[in-house]
């Protein structure tokens, strides 16, 4: 499949992941308030799920690069990025690398929290 179409692919997926992102949390906002982000739990929950759903579905048909480039990057990456950390650290582990996954989880988790703060430190003091 050529690069036209695959981009096409992943840019249909994203944006039908970010809508359902933005329905879900909607949603979760209505139902239950906004005291805590019950919308991002939901989507990081929802898409691992998917993840592994969509990624055991495409891993047992060969050559289905299109599904792969709809639902686990566009889809998936649309609605969470949390779905492919998740994948990244489940393969690590599969393959028998548990410090290497446990590594880059803790390494993912302190690294974005330092960055969200260090993100947050630099605006506030511009």
């Amino acid at each position: 499949m050529d690069l036209l179409r695959l981009s096409l692919l992943v840019a249909c997926g994203g944006a039908l992941g970010s809508l359902t992102r933005f329905w879900i949390g909607i949603g979760l906002v209505r139902g239950l308030g906004a005291a805590a982000p019950w919308g991002t739990l939901a989507v990081n929950v929802i898409g691992c799920g998917l993840a592994g759903i969509f990624f055991a579905w495409a891993s047992a048909r060969q050559g289905s690069v299109g599904w792969h480039a709809l639902l686990l990057v566009g889809y998936l990456g649309g609605l969470t990025t949390f779905s492919a950390f998740s994948l990244d650290a489940l393969a690590l582990w599969q393959r028998g690398e548990s410090r290497l996954a446990v590594g880059y989880v803790l390494g993912n988790l302190l690294l974005a929290l330092l960055a969200a703060w260090s993100g947050f430190a630099f605006a506030r003091r511009s």
